[in-house]
């Protein structure tokens, strides 16, 4: 009875001690870094890469990297920019992350 009771707290002290961590981690980003990450997801959607290339240099990090965790309304960079027609920009992250050209036909 003793050891049951014991395990039961030791689980509930871990469950809480996870639930803290994690809403420690959801917090929002500096009004800076989400300003230079909306950036990047309105120079995907103007199909210049030019604009792409200025804005990604300017958040620090490489395509590769803002491909696998930026999010451009609910959509990853690449199917974004084929969701508004910008087949440059599209073309040219697809190149940069290793994807098939082929991807992009594949989204609507």
């Amino acid at each position: 009875m003793f050891t049951l009771r014991r395990v039961t707290q030791i689980a509930l002290l871990g469950t809480t001690l996870s639930l803290t961590a994690t809403a420690a981690n959801a917090g929002s980003y500096p009004a800076e870094i989400e300003d230079k990450l909306i950036a990047v997801c309105e120079a995907v959607k103007s199909d210049s890469r030019f604009k792409l290339h200025r804005a990604v240099k300017a958040t620090g990090l490489n395509i590769k990297h803002l491909h696998e965790g930026l999010v451009c309304n609910g959509q990853d960079m690449l199917t974004f920019a084929a969701t508004h027609n910008a087949s440059r920009n599209a073309l040219h992250i697809a190149r940069r992350v290793n994807a098939s050209p082929s991807v992009l036909t594949a989204k609507r």
